[in-house]
C-alpha cells in the first residue's frame, strides 16, 4: 500500500502533467476560429461537441448525479464559467496574457480557502505562492510585440474572472471530496454550454456577433474539436479535477502553473509571440513554485481521521 506521501506525490505528479496539456489549449481554438467557426460560435463548438460524447456516458449515470444534488450543481457553475471565459479571452488577447492572468487562481484559491474551508496555510506553501507570483508579475511586466497588450481589454478580464471562478470551484470541490469526479464533468460541460450560449446570444443583442458559420467551416472545424477538445482535454479535465478532490486548492493552483510553461513555450514558436529573458526567468521560478508544492510533505491526520488543512 502507498504511503500518504506517497499517494499525494502521485496525484501532483498527474495533476502538473494534465494542466500542461492546457498549455495547448489556445491553439486549436485559434485554428477554429480561422477555419471560420468564429467569436462565440468558437467557444460554443468546444464544448458541445465533447458533450455530445459524454452525452452516452451522461445518460447511464444521470441517477448517480441527480442524487449528488444542490453541491454539483454549485460546483459546476463556476468552473463551466470559468472555462468559457477563459477559452474566450485567448481571442482578444496574447497566449501569455491570457494564461497569467488566470494564473491569479493560487491567490484567490488560498484566500478562498481559508474564507471557506477554514484552512490555515504553513510557510513552505506561502513561500512556494510568493515565488509563483513573483514569476508571474515578471512575465506580466515582460513587453510584448503586440500593441494591443499595453491596454486592458475584454480578453485580460475574462482571464482575470475565470482565474477567480475557477479557485472557486477547486475549493467547494475540496469541501465535498464525496462527490464522484466521474459525475461533475458532464455537469461542468452543462454549464459551460449554457454559459457560452449567454454569451453568442448577448453578442448578437448587442450588434458583435457574428452569425451562425456555413457548414463547411464546422467540417473543417471539427478534427481540431474532436482531435484536442475530446480526445486530449476531456481526460486531463477529468485528472485535473479528481486531483482537486484529494489536494489542497491552494496546491492545485501552483501544480496547475504548469500550463504556464507550456504556453511560454507554444507562443513564440506557433504563435510568433516574443518572450523576453525576464519572461523566462519569471517562467523559471514558476517551475521552482510547481516544484516546491510537488515535495511539500502531505498534511497529518486529525483526530476524526481527515486530512488537516495545515501543511508540516
Amino acid at each position: 500500500m502507498p504511503t500518504a506521501k506517497q499517494s499525494e506525490l502521485t496525484t501532483s505528479v498527474i495533476v502538473f502533467l494534465s494542466a500542461a496539456v492546457w498549455g495547448l489549449y489556445w491553439l486549436p481554438l485559434r485554428r477554429i476560429d480561422e477555419a471560420g467557426v468564429t467569436a462565440g460560435w468558437s467557444v460554443l463548438a468546444i464544448y458541445v461537441v465533447p458533450f455530445a460524447f459524454l452525452l452516452p456516458f451522461t445518460t447511464l449515470r444521470w441517477r448517480s448525479m441527480r442524487a449528488q444534488g444542490l453541491p454539483i450543481i454549485l460546483i459546476g457553475l463556476p468552473i463551466g464559467a470559468a472555462l468559457v471565459l477563459y477559452a474566450t479571452s485567448f481571442l482578444y488577447t496574447t497566449v501569455l496574457r491570457a494564461t497569467l492572468l488566470f494564473y491569479m487562481t493560487p491567490i484567490w484559491a488560498t484566500l478562498l480557502a481559508m474564507l471557506i474551508l477554514k484552512e490555515r496555510s504553513g510557510l513552505r506553501r506561502w513561500f512556494a505562492i510568493i515565488v509563483g507570483l513573483v514569476g508571474l508579475t515578471l512575465m506580466l511586466s515582460g513587453k510584448s510585440a503586440q500593441a494591443s497588450s499595453t491596454a486592458i481589454n475584454w480578453g485580460d478580464v475574462s482571464a482575470l474572472i475565470a482565474g477567480w471562478l475557477w479557485a472557486l470551484g477547486t475549493v467547494l470541490i475540496r469541501k465535498t471530496p464525496d462527490l464522484d469526479s466521474l459525475d461533475l464533468i458532464p455537469c461542468q460541460y452543462v454549464a459551460a454550454i449554457l454559459f457560452s450560449a449567454v454569451l453568442v446570444a448577448t453578442s448578437h443583442l448587442t450588434g458583435t456577433g457574428a452569425e451562425l458559420p456555413p457548414l463547411p467551416a464546422w467540417i473543417d472545424a471539427l478534427p481540431w474539436l474532436i482531435g484536442f477538445y475530446v480526445v486530449v482535454f476531456l481526460p486531463s479535465l477529468y485528472a485535473c479535477i479528481w486531483g482537486a478532490q484529494i489536494l489542497s486548492p491552494g496546491r492545485i493552483g501552483i501544480l496547475m502553473m504548469s500550463e504556464v510553461l507550456v504556453a511560454g513555450i507554444s507562443a513564440p514558436l506557433l504563435a510568433g509571440e516574443i518572450i523576453s529573458v525576464t519572461e523566462w526567468f519569471a517562467t523559471a521560478l514558476i517551475v521552482l513554485a510547481a516544484v516546491m508544492e510537488i515535495t511539500t510533505a502531505p498534511k497529518p491526520e486529525d483526530d476524526q481521521g481527515q486530512s488537516s488543512q495545515q501543511d508540516r
